[in-house]
């Protein structure tokens, strides 16, 4: 599966970061064999609906799950409408948040 978590940098195993449709870089995880890579959103700078097309961006990019700290409602209305998996995070290293979701020990939201 692949999960999507938003971050700051692009270093090895970065905490997520605080705003979904504002962060500089989608983390994005294959849950098989936790591979990782780094895609810029391309929504960061956008004036308005940031969410939104950083939810269409993901999408495009065959994320099925993201875990994140909140989310507005146009966001969440997206990705509901997309059958993306939305998940509870915290300001956790991204190795961290993949553990807790394995172990299922994050809230589905």
């Amino acid at each position: 599966m692949k999960v999507a978590i938003p971050v700051s940098s692009k270093i090895d195993n970065p905490t997520m970061f605080n705003r979904f449709g504002r962060a500089k870089y989608f983390c994005i995880i294959e849950t098989e064999d936790e591979t990782a890579v780094f895609l810029d959103n391309p929504a960061v700078d956008a004036r308005g609906g940031a969410g939104l097309r950083a939810v269409e961006f993901l999408v495009e990019n065959g994320v099925q799950s993201v875990i994140v700290p909140q989310l507005g409602p146009n966001a969440d209305r997206a990705l509901r409408a997309a059958n993306v998996s939305i998940f509870q995070g915290e300001q956790l290293p991204v190795k961290d948040l993949i553990s807790k979701l394995k172990n299922e020990d994050l809230r589905k939201i």
